[in-house]
């Protein structure tokens, strides 16, 4: 069973930025219409995407297909259901970093309503692990990741991302012992997947993101 949630109370921050930057579009346009921006259904840049957004993107790009195949030639339902998982948390991480290009930092209090629907998505994702299956250990590494959407508001993202690989790694380390060829190869790439992130952030946020001065309200 896979995590099913409603993103629209975060997503709306997009949608609110998303209005600013087709106006701002239509500005600048010289008589041509501008394409208008959609939300990707999977892995993509798109044509809205601030620098930092675009950046991760490649990122994504670059280590995400290797998860998902390892998934795939598994050919088993628990980790598919791990890696779609996986793969919403980075589209919010992704859809957050997009909002720092137009809007201006969040105050403290109001972290808590951007990221209520991070909670949720946990919420769901873990009633997905049923520890009587054999992928239960590879399952709660997935929901563990989640967690890292809140990096968003952190000082120093690389720390935040290697506190959330050590917790995923107690359920890694207890997948690895089963020996298990398929979920080996799978968690084996989730590792590279989070270490490979918080090699990102210090190269691309190492003190904390940096928000539009005098942008739009975030929330």
């Amino acid at each position: 069973m896979s995590a099913s949630v409603d993103l629209a109370p975060f997503n709306s921050i997009i949608a609110r930025l998303e209005v600013v930057t087709a106006k701002l579009e239509q500005g600048a346009a010289s008589g041509a219409g501008a394409a208008p921006s959609s939300a990707s259904a999977g892995v993509g840049a798109s044509a809205g995407d601030g620098k930092l957004a675009a950046s991760l993107d490649a990122y994504m790009k670059s280590v995400l297909p290797g998860l998902e195949a390892a998934a795939k030639d598994s050919g088993v339902a628990d980790l598919a259901g791990a890696t779609e998982t996986v793969m919403k948390t980075f589209q919010m991480l992704k859809d957050g970093m997009n909002a720092t290009a137009v809007a201006a930092k969040p105050k403290d209090q109001d972290w808590g309503k951007i990221l209520a629907p991070v909670s949720t998505m946990s919420g769901e994702a873990n009633k997905a692990c049923d520890n009587r299956s054999e992928y239960f250990q590879s399952r709660k590494s997935a929901a563990e990741t989640i967690n890292l959407v809140a990096l968003l508001a952190q000082p120093s993202p690389a720390s935040h991302v290697m506190g959330v690989f050590e917790t995923v790694d107690f359920h890694v380390t207890k997948a690895l012992q089963k020996k298990n060829p398929p979920e080996v190869a799978w968690v084996k790439a989730l590792k590279e997947v989070l270490k490979g992130l918080s090699s990102w952030c210090n190269e691309e946020c190492k003190m904390g993101l940096t928000w539009k001065h005098g942008g739009q309200d975030a929330v």
